[in-house]
């Protein structure tokens, strides 16, 4: 839960051996994005290969990245690993901004 208005930073560490990212939206941005992920092959997700979002990262594995974010208004966001299957497997969750 975070206030609007705050900025967060997000400092996500990938200790797997997969790729990863982290994306922050709701839940229509996240369908959104999820679809776009589905259609590349794993080797189009490499940073730069395609353009990320403002409110996406690649973690690379033994990688840490920084997200840092500006909750603007009250409502509800989801974070989510969108690579395909991740966020079924639990790589996510709610965001609550009051």
């Amino acid at each position: 839960t975070f206030k609007a208005g705050e900025t967060v930073k997000f400092v996500v560490t990938n200790t797997g051996a997969l790729r990863h990212e982290l994306t922050i939206g709701d839940a229509s941005e996240q369908a959104a994005h999820g679809k776009e992920m589905a259609k590349m092959s794993d080797m189009g997700h490499s940073e730069g290969e395609h353009e990320m979002p403002a409110n996406s990262i690649h973690v690379e594995p033994g990688q840490t990245r920084e997200l840092i974010w500006k909750f603007e208004k009250p409502g509800k966001l989801l974070f989510a690993c969108n690579y395909p299957g991740h966020s079924a497997l639990g790589m996510e969750g709610a965001i609550t901004v009051q």
